[in-house]
């Protein structure tokens, strides 16, 4: 999944996640599909609502992480966000939103 615009103080910004498309039948029209996001929750909060980013995007079929983000960085784009592993909090997430988990 990845998405590059502008941003209100005129500069460019980028996300790229990676997951998994979805095997999953729907009986509708149109282009749809369901993607698979290691920790979308986290990544919906901190990066897309956060970040100001819209509800739309591009897909990529394949794995192209790495590709993309080597392009940015080539580009000069150093607002790149990416999903974060449960392990790596983002930077203004509350460490202690989970707690409950760990007991």
């Amino acid at each position: 999944m990845f998405r590059l615009q502008g941003g209100i103080d005129g500069k460019m910004k980028a996300y790229v996640a990676q997951g998994q498309v979805l095997p999953v039948s729907m009986d509708t029209y149109g282009g749809y599909g369901i993607i698979a996001i290691p920790e979308m929750g986290r990544f919906y909060r901190n990066v897309l609502l956060e970040k100001h980013f819209p509800n739309h995007t591009a897909i990529l079929f394949g794995h192209h992480g790495k590709s993309l983000m080597n392009l940015l960085k080539q580009l000069g784009i150093d607002k790149v966000e990416f999903n974060h592993p449960k392990s790596m909090p983002y930077k203004s997430e509350n460490i202690y939103h989970s707690m409950k988990d760990w007991f």
